[in-house]
């Protein structure tokens, strides 16, 4: 009876800061989704809500709604928040039951495959869509940028100007920064370079290549491309930032170009004997890979001119 009395004088925001501050703050590195999810999704609805009222039915509409309007991965993340929530409620002997359990992930979303590439009508869509969106300037061109040059969203949100080598035509990617591997020089394209001329215009003196809203001293956070791509509602089957390098890969195998090519300008580790005693560089073929593959791309979407350029108007805004 003690419990039930304490739960029922227990609200979801008031837990829900506690549980924020007791176990996210110390434990999450960059906390700012769950920080977002509570704030605009969980406490809106429940908020007020004591621990011992919410029932299975109230978790659904929250995680089910937010499913239905297109984000079943961003439904599956608030679902497993509000289990551990629930679950730390029970060990601090504030809930008696964890309402979430009566809703399986199975039903939220479902992993996808790491098959997807797309196909070059779906390049078309994808990169027609994303100019007319009302997304960032910025966001735009990030995103084109990744499925230009093959290399990982974590690369270019650390990009600095002085990675950028605009004479050499050479993006060097730092040690620091690369998932696995050696240092990385990207050969640039002639759609990349002025890409990049915009960006630095966009950037407004910062040193990021992808500097922050809210500070120029920063970058991007490390979830702002995801969210901008699913702020889009494109005329395709689902699809990730990383299926976008899976999709280049995917091409230029077709288009006929070695793997060995391919996987160096991908900055994939080549296993076995072969990566033991090839250490080549392939410095010219994977330039003129890349620029064939930007020239390809840019066929496929473009309409009146260089497709980047179809919302100029906004870009002087970082529209």
């Amino acid at each position: 009876m003690a419990k039930v009395e304490v739960a029922s004088a227990t609200t979801m925001r008031k837990f829900g800061e506690r549980y924020y501050s007791e176990v996210v703050l110390p434990n999450v590195k960059d906390p700012k989704n769950i920080r977002r999810w509570l704030d605009k999704e969980i406490y809106p609805v429940l908020g007020g809500e004591s621990l011992r009222d919410i029932t299975s039915a109230d978790v659904q509409a929250i995680v089910f709604r937010k499913r239905d309007n297109g984000s079943p991965a961003s439904a599956g993340a608030i679902r497993n928040l509000l289990k551990r929530v629930f679950d730390y409620a029970i060990v601090c002997n504030v809930a008696l039951t964890n309402p979430t359990l009566a809703t399986p992930m199975r039903f939220i979303t479902k992993a996808r495959p790491r098959t997807r590439a797309l196909s070059p009508d779906e390049i078309k869509a994808y990169l027609q869509t994303l100019y007319r969106s009302n997304i960032r300037r910025q966001f735009k061109l990030g995103l084109h940028i990744i499925l230009l040059t093959l290399i990982r969203k974590s690369e270019l949100l650390l990009a600095k100007w002085s990675d950028v080598d605009f004479a050499a035509g050479e993006w060097h990617i730092p040690q620091e920064n690369v998932k696995i591997g050696p240092p990385h020089i990207v050969y640039i394209s002639r759609q990349v370079a002025a890409m990049f001329d915009e960006l630095k215009a966009l950037a407004g003196g910062s040193e990021w290549v992808l500097p922050s809203r809210s500070s120029l001293a920063q970058p991007f956070a490390k979830n702002a491309l995801n969210q901008a791509l699913e702020g889009v509602s494109f005329p395709i089957d689902p699809f990730t930032i990383h299926d976008l390098r899976r999709t280049g890969s995917t091409r230029l195998h077709e288009q006929g170009y070695p793997s060995d090519v391919v996987e160096k300008a991908l900055n994939h580790t080549i296993g076995g004997v072969r990566g033991v005693y090839n250490r080549a560089e392939y410095s010219a073929q994977r330039k003129e890979m890349l620029q064939a593959w930007a020239d390809y791309v840019d066929s496929l979407a473009t309409e009146n001119g260089s497709l980047f350029q179809v919302d100029q108007t906004k870009a002087s805004q970082g529209l």
